[in-house]
C-alpha cells in the first residue's frame, strides 16, 4: 500500500471547516452576512456559552425553498458563483450555501426557513455535516439557523477556544462591524436570554457610529470622503487626541465587506504619521469602494482578507482621504457642529485652525517685551524662555507654555513636506565632497535607492563597491552632522523591504530630516528668534502637536488658574 490516500469525506468536510469557523464568532459573523444578503432589515442574535453552547440568528429577508435549503447544507453549493469567471466578480457575501456547510460539519444545525408569510415553511437537522432530518413546519418569513455545541466532533479545536466572556467579546466585536457597515439594518444582540446590544434603525447613519463604538467616538470623529477615479473612500477618522494603544479601532470594510489588510492598515497609520506618536494608532472607520474586478476577496476562505489590482492607487487615495479630514483640524474649529449632532446637516469643515487658544491671538498685534529667564512685568504682555526649552506667553487671559523643539519640529515637518511634494527637499552643496562607507548590505540599498535619496536632500556618487561621494546635504541638517542622519536614513530605507517605493514611506524620513533640523531642547532663542516660530506656528496645517503627536502648546486659562488657587 503507498503512502499517498484519498482523505475521508468527512475528514475533508472538517479540514474545510476548519478554513472557516475559527470561533463562535467565525459563525456568528457567516450567518449574518447570509441573512444580509437575503434582504433582511432585522436580525436577531442569540448567544449561550459564549457561543459553545448556542448561536441562533433569525431574519425577516428571503427564505428558501426545501430544494435550496436541502443544498445549502451541501459541500461546494453556492447562489454568488456560476462559473471561474465569477470568482473575481463577486459582489454579495454569498445568500447561504458554502459556509452553512462548514458550520454544519462541526456542530448539530436545525434551519428554520419560510418564503412567504401563511405559508408551511420548511425545517431541516443537520449533524456533523449530515441530513438526519427535513420536514415541512411551522416558519414565519425569512430564515433562523440555530448551531448547537459547536466543535462537538472535534474536541482539539474545543481546546482553544478562549472564556465564554472571551468569545462573547469576539461576537460583540463582530456584530458592531457588521453594523457599522449596514446602517438600513436592525440588529439585536442576546446572551443568556438578556438584550447585550441594540443598533436600532436611524434617520442618519452617524447615529450608528456611536451606538457602535461609544459616545466619545461620536464627539470625536469625524467624516470623511474622497474619489479618485472609481476608487471611493468615506467613513470617520478620530482627532488625534482620541487614539489607541492597539489597532483595535481600526474598522476596515472593502465593498462593505469587513477585511483585515495590512495595506490599509499601513495607509491609515501614514495618514496619522505627523500626529500621533509612534506606539499609539488612531480610531478610524474605513470603507473602501471599487468594482468587484479590481479586488480579490477570496485570498482565504473566511473572506477576511483581499488583495487589490492597483494598491497603490488605493494606499494614496486612503491617505489622501484621511489628511484631507486632518489637515482641517475640525476638532479646533468653533463653527464646526459634533457629529452625534448635526454632522448630516452638511456643514462644511473650516479648512484653518481659527482657534481662539492659540497663543499669538493673545498679543493683539502689540510686540511684547521678552524676558528670557520667564519673569514678567505686571500689566503688559510677557513672553519669555523657561530652562532655555519652554517659551512661555503671559496675557490677561491666561498662560500659554509652548515646547520649542515640538513647535518646531512641526513647522519643519510641514516645510520639509512642501519642499518634497513641489520637486526635491532642499540642498546644500558641500565645498568638499564627505566620503561614505558602509557594510555591503547598505551599499546595495543605497545603490537602489539613490534617486530617493536625492529627492530627501542627500547627492551620493558611488566611489567604489562599498564607498560614496556625499556630494550635497539637506539644507536643514547641513550644520547638524547630517552623514550621521543619513546613516540612519540609510538604516530605515534597508528595513523597507525591497521594492518599496518613496512615496510610501516618506514621512519617516522627513520626520527624522525635522527632529534632527528642529530648534532643540536647552537652546537659547533670541526674542526675534521666539516670535518668528510662534507665528510659523501658526501657519501650520496642524500646529497643535509635533510629527510624534506631542502637544505644541499648552494654553493654562485665567479661569483654571482662578480654580487651581480654589478663587472659583
Amino acid at each position: 500500500m503507498g503512502i499517498i490516500r484519498a482523505l475521508a469525506s468527512e475528514v475533508v468536510a472538517k479540514i474545510a471547516a476548519g478554513e472557516v469557523v475559527e470561533r463562535p464568532a467565525s459563525v456568528v459573523k457567516e450567518l449574518v452576512e447570509n441573512a444580509l444578503d437575503a434582504g433582511a432589515t432585522e436580525i436577531k442574535i442569540e448567544i449561550q456559552g459564549g457561543g459553545r453552547k448556542l448561536i441562533r440568528v433569525t431574519d425577516n429577508g428571503e427564505g428558501m425553498s426545501p430544494e435550496d435549503a436541502l443544498l445549502a447544507v451541501e459541500r461546494h453549493t453556492t447562489s454568488k458563483i456560476s462559473s471561474a469567471a465569477d470568482l473575481f466578480a463577486v459582489q454579495t457575501f454569498g445568500f447561504r450555501g458554502e459556509a452553512l456547510s462548514a458550520i454544519a460539519a462541526v456542530s448539530k444545525m436545525k434551519i428554520f426557513t419560510g418564503r412567504d408569510q401563511g405559508l408551511a415553511g420548511f425545517e431541516i437537522h443537520v449533524e456533523g455535516g449530515s441530513v438526519i432530518q427535513s420536514r415541512e413546519a411551522a416558519a414565519s418569513k425569512g430564515t433562523s439557523v440555530e448551531v448547537r455545541h459547536l466543535f462537538f466532533n472535534v474536541p482539539v479545536r474545543l481546546k482553544f477556544l478562549k472564556s465564554p466572556g472571551t468569545e462573547l467579546g469576539h461576537i460583540s466585536d463582530t456584530i458592531a462591524r457588521l453594523a457599522l457597515a449596514n446602517d438600513r439594518v436592525r440588529f439585536q444582540l442576546f446572551h443568556e436570554g438578556r438584550l447585550l446590544a441594540h443598533y436600532p434603525l436611524r434617520p442618519e447613519a452617524a447615529a450608528r457610529l456611536a451606538e457602535a463604538l461609544g459616545r466619545e467616538a461620536g464627539e470625536k470623529m469625524y467624516r470623511f470622503s474622497y474619489r479618485n477615479g472609481e476608487v471611493e473612500i468615506a467613513g470617520y477618522a478620530g482627532e488625534p487626541g482620541y487614539n489607541r494603544s492597539n489597532t483595535r479601532g481600526v474598522y476596515l470594510f472593502v465593498n462593505r465587506r469587513p477585511v483585515r489588510d495590512r495595506l490599509l492598515y499601513h495607509a491609515v497609520q501614514e495618514a496619522y504619521r505627523p500626529l500621533l506618536a509612534k506606539e499609539r494608532n488612531p480610531v478610524v472607520l474605513l470603507f473602501v469602494n471599487l468594482p468587484a474586478g479590481e479586488v480579490d476577496v477570496n485570498v482565504h476562505p473566511s473572506k477576511g482578507e483581499v488583495k487589490f489590482v492597483d494598491p497603490d492607487r488605493v494606499h494614496r487615495s486612503v491617505i489622501s482621504a484621511i489628511r484631507q479630514m486632518l489637515e482641517s483640524s475640525p476638532w479646533h474649529s468653533k463653527a464646526v457642529v459634533p457629529l452625534n449632532e448635526a454632522r448630516e446637516s452638511g456643514k462644511e469643515y473650516s479648512s484653518s485652525f481659527l482657534s481662539e487658544d492659540f497663543p499669538l491671538k493673545g498679543l493683539g498685534g502689540a510686540q511684547p517685551g521678552w524676558n528670557p529667564a520667564g519673569e514678567f512685568p505686571s500689566g503688559k504682555t510677557g513672553f519669555g524662555q523657561i530652562r532655555k526649552t519652554y517659551l512661555v506667553l503671559t496675557t490677561d487671559d491666561g498662560i500659554t507654555l509652548i515646547d520649542q523643539h515640538a513647535a518646531h519640529e512641526r513647522i519643519t515637518v510641514e516645510k520639509l513636506q512642501d519642499q518634497f511634494f513641489e520637486k526635491e527637499i532642499r540642498k546644500q552643496l558641500l565645498m568638499m565632497p564627505e566620503t561614505l562607507e558602509l557594510p555591503l548590505s547598505e551599499a546595495q540599498v543605497v545603490m537602489e535607492h539613490v534617486q530617493d535619496l536625492d529627492k530627501m536632500g542627500f547627492s551620493l556618487e558611488p566611489a567604489g563597491e562599498r564607498t560614496f561621494w556625499v556630494r550635497a546635504v539637506p539644507e536643514i541638517v547641513a550644520s547638524r552632522e547630517p552623514l550621521q542622519i543619513l546613516q540612519e536614513m540609510i538604516g530605515e530605507i534597508s528595513s523597507w523591504g525591497k521594492g518599496t517605493e518613496l512615496n510610501r514611506q516618506f514621512s519617516t524620513l522627513i520626520h527624522m530630516l525635522a527632529c534632527r533640523g528642529a530648534v532643540q531642547a536647552s537652546q537659547t532663542l533670541r526674542s526675534e528668534e521666539a516670535l518668528s516660530l510662534l507665528e510659523q506656528l501658526e501657519k501650520c496645517i496642524s500646529p497643535a502637536r509635533c510629527p510624534h503627536g506631542r502637544p505644541t502648546f499648552i494654553k493654562i486659562s485665567a479661569d483654571d488658574l482662578d480654580k487651581m488657587f480654589q478663587r472659583k
